[in-house]
């Protein structure tokens, strides 16, 4: 069974007209068991009109942080979503599990890796967390992140991600794909020609992939890496729907 703890909600802000950050404060005697390592997600549990919701999330920050901070994106008639955006402030209390994970991303201090990274929309949240990770602690990675959105006005930490990217141009490469744009790299949704096109700039010599969307954009892409000669073994997904 699963055990949910109160946290307090310390900020909010909005992200993009769609998604809203919402930071948790972890007092003292909780921090031993809220100890989460980047690409780990949460259980948030709430009481709405008579309903008790519970609702994944991922911690998109790091962890030497004394708090948690999750980014939420309302995807059509999401109770919760919507009492975030709309009712959820500052001083409140969310129910809140310890952090949880399913997808094992790799942390190598020693020795560089090169990873590639799929996601669209509020999949980026673990990604954000696990590449503010390697950029610091692992300076001899390179990581490949590929990100499909409608626009960038509508894409999760559009202004972060670039700053980090001209920062650390040896380590961080991104590939944007906008469906409802001429801006970024491609302006479609990440599609079999849009990977293709990414790997033959990048090579498929990946130590690690990682896939995290919904399951025809895992199928899809799980697909055009293995013909491309990457292994099952170093294909991970995390499927939300």
């Amino acid at each position: 069974m699963t055990r949910f703890y109160p946290l307090k909600v310390i900020e909010k802000r909005q992200l993009t007209p769609e998604s809203i950050s919402i930071g948790l404060k972890i007092p003292d005697n909780l921090k031993d068991i809220f100890q989460f390592k980047p690409g780990q997600f949460v259980m948030i549990e709430k009481e709405i009109d008579g309903h008790n919701l519970r609702r994944y999330y991922s911690i998109y920050n790091t962890p030497d942080e004394p708090i948690i901070r999750l980014g939420i994106k309302l995807k059509g008639a999401d109770g919760f979503a919507d009492y975030v955006m709309q009712h959820l402030k500052p001083g409140q209390t969310l129910n809140v599990s310890i952090p949880m994970n399913d997808v094992p991303f790799q942390f190598d201090n020693k020795n560089p890796q090169k990873l590639l990274a799929i996601t669209i929309g509020s999949g980026i949240t673990p990604f954000y967390s696990f590449i503010q990770y390697i950029l610091k602690h692992q300076p001899e990675t390179k990581l490949v992140l590929v990100y499909g959105n409608e626009s960038p006005e509508k894409t999760m930490f559009y202004q972060e991600l670039h700053h980090l990217s001209q920062k650390y141009p040896e380590q961080l490469k991104i590939y944007e794909a906008f469906s409802q744009s001429d801006q970024g790299d491609f302006n479609r949704r990440i599609s079999p020609e849009v990977l293709n096109e990414v790997l033959q700039k990048e090579d498929a010599d990946f130590d690690a992939t990682y896939i995290i969307g919904p399951d025809d954009l895992k199928k899809m892409a799980a697909k055009v890496l293995e013909i491309s000669g990457i292994s099952k073994d170093k294909l991970h997904y995390r499927v939300y729907s």
